[in-house]
């Protein structure tokens, strides 16, 4: 059995295995090589915790399991090349080895008072080692330099060096004006004291915590144009990373947002953050929540392709465009690409950001960045449809044919696909005439010759009410008559005439569902035959046909349950196009009873998140 030597201590509050080894010799007369070998050891195999020598050593001084163990726990141990175990926590050897050692002045020079022999006394604190400390709380002082030495066997030899630099200590050349601990100060000694965190940097490891606050609290301290003191950065990052991931984002989001209060682009302020997470600790695992914070919000904000690896993680799809990126995938130019994204609500009309800075949400308009190139000028539409210009501005004007955009610099708004439409639907409704059969004119000249809209004309077509000719021998919409005097007939009798079954003050059902948006054959009439909409059923004056009329309460049951694209842009100011971008985002689907297809109709109530998004658009 290993004896106790006859004069031993018991080791100080926090201090570190160097620091007792060194006290230990003093008290023996002796100092820490020449103690070693007296020990039967080496002073290099105490400093490389050898499990020998420090079994050795631990025996001879007296020491517990428990006190052996703390001693450990505040010098840190090695578990791995350049890896530490320190006070329970996983740290980068970097973090607790140092050639610069620093200590708190007054604790040291505390300790000698009435000593003959200070040596014996003074002792060096384990938390004095972590890079994450930067103040003694009790005395509120800094910890300063005391020495620096490359070499490890010089610099932890502790004796050695505090025999060197009494003198100044006793002096009181080592101190500095008391300052106050901050948040920060008070969480990382609690953290490494006691193990107590309350905290959301309680789930991270204390490493990879106050690393973050660092790193956060550097960039946010530039940001403002102010000077990065180590100190206070830390406790900059701490107050914003303490309190979880959404205090994070929006350290972030000021972090990225340029002077005009939009997001910059690239990495800026988070360059050196972006390097640790990325570089400096990406195979470090206790960096993964910080990695995901910071790789969340730059995804939000910046126009990455899809295959884009950040932190590891290879970006799917793109999230995000700017007009630079989304012109050089679509190959349209940016001025026009401009036009089209700014009329569909992606940038303000005032916009005035550059092109790589003007950024959208890539899903929400792919669907126009996929649709642009299909458009055509109204010369290849009347071509494709059959129409003169005359009838093609006509079905414009009324609405039956709307262009994708309105934007006058634009000159290719038509989709062929809209016409194609039209031309489908009342082909289905027409029945062949021939050419020189008497009655029948276009609908154009039908419009002109006795006041009734051409919306008006093929909503009756439509809805039954009116017949369609087709002449064989003429191409697409030019082609389609009506009887003149049938058309005659739609038109609203007056008081010189027979007096109406309807009453004074009611709409057509048909028209009214046409007016708001709703022009699928038979789709509003499918909402009131199904009881969903009220309105009242009368006799036609003139065609003596059944018809759907409503009332003014009618009309307004309607708009106090639903809405249409067409209803809210009235309603908002904004354009239909930005208003349909905003219900896709937003994922509200169409009121469908029972699966019955009946266009462009929503609740109401489910609209209500859309209308949120668009106030702050019109």
């Amino acid at each position: 059995m290993i004896k106790k030597l006859p004069l031993t201590a018991e080791p100080h509050e926090r201090e570190t295995l160097p620091s007792f080894f060194s006290r230990m010799a003093q008290i023996n007369g002796t100092e820490a090589t020449g103690f070693a070998l007296d020990l039967g050891i080496s002073f290099k195999r105490i400093l490389e915790q050898d499990a020998l020598a420090i079994q050795t050593f631990a025996a001879r001084s007296g020491l517990t399991p428990e006190q052996r163990a703390t001693l450990l726990s505040w010098t840190g141990e090695r578990v791995g090349d350049v890896r530490m175990l320190f006070r329970g926590e996983v740290f980068v050897s970097r973090a607790l080895r140092n050639p610069v050692v620093r200590g708190c002045p007054q604790c040291l020079r505390e300790q000698t008072e009435g000593q003959d022999h200070p040596l014996r006394y003074m002792s060096m604190s384990g938390d004095w080692l972590c890079r994450g400390v930067d103040i003694c709380l009790r005395h509120r002082h800094s910890l300063v330099p005391l020495w620096s030495y490359k070499n490890r066997f010089e610099r932890d030899n502790i004796g050695a060096r505090l025999a060197m630099i009494l003198p100044d200590l006793l002096a009181g050349r080592f101190e500095c004006e008391h300052i106050e601990p901050s948040d920060y100060d008070r969480w990382i000694d609690l953290r490494l004291s006691q193990g107590l965190d309350d905290t959301w940097l309680a789930k991270p490891s204390l490493f990879a915590a106050m690393t973050f606050c660092d790193l956060l609290g550097a960039a946010l301290l530039r940001k403002k144009g102010q000077e990065v003191d180590g100190r206070h950065a830390k406790a900059v990052g701490f107050a914003v990373a303490s309190q979880g991931p959404g205090s994070i984002q929006e350290a972030l989001g000021r972090l990225t947002r340029a002077e005009d209060g939009e997001h910059t682009v690239n990495q800026g302020e988070l360059k050196p953050i972006f390097s640790a997470l990325g570089y400096l600790y990406r195979n470090d695992e206790s960096f993964d929540v910080f990695r995901d914070i910071v790789r969340d919000h730059v995804l939000k904000i910046w126009p990455l392709p899809a295959g884009e690896e950040i932190f590891g993680y290879t970006l799917p799809e793109r999230r995000v465009h700017s007009l630079k990126t989304a012109s050089k995938e679509t190959g349209i130019g940016t001025p026009l690409l401009n036009n089209f994204l700014t009329e569909a609500g992606a940038f303000a009309p005032d916009d005035a950001r550059t092109e790589a800075r003007k950024t959208f949400d890539a899903k929400t308009y792919q669907a126009l960045l996929d649709e642009i190139p299909t458009l055509v000028a109204p010369g290849i539409m009347r071509k494709v449809i059959g129409a003169t210009l005359a009838e093609l501005k006509a079905l414009e004007a009324d609405g039956v044919l709307v262009p994708r955009t309105k934007v006058a610099k634009i000159k290719s708004p038509w989709r062929i696909s809209d016409g194609l439409s039209l031309l489908e639907s009342l082909e289905k409704l027409a029945v062949q005439v021939d050419g020189d059969a008497p009655g029948w004119e276009t609908i154009l000249l039908a419009q002109r010759r006795l006041g009734v809209s051409v919306g008006s004309i093929i909503g009756a077509i439509k809805d039954g009410t009116l017949r369609l000719g087709k002449r064989a021998d003429v191409f697409g919409y030019h082609g389609f008559v009506v009887q003149i005097t049938e058309v005659a007939q739609l038109r609203e009798p007056t008081q010189s005439g027979v007096a109406p079954t309807a009453r004074e003050g009611e709409l057509n059902a048909a028209a009214f569902g046409r007016s708001i948006g709703i022009r699928g054959n038979g789709a509003f009439m499918a909402l009131i035959e199904g009881g969903h909409v009220p309105a009242i059923e009368v006799m036609h004056p003139v065609t003596k046909r059944p018809q759907w009329r409503m009332r003014g309460e009618d009309v307004a049951a309607f708009h106090a349950t639903f809405t249409t694209p067409t209803v809210l842009a009235a309603e908002t100011g904004v354009h239909r196009n930005t208003i349909i971008a905003a219900i896709s985002a937003h994922s509200v689907t169409p009121f469908r009873p029972g699966g019955l297809e009946v266009g462009p109709v929503y609740l109401r109530k489910d609209i209500q998140p859309v209308l949120r998004a668009l106030s702050g658009k019109s």
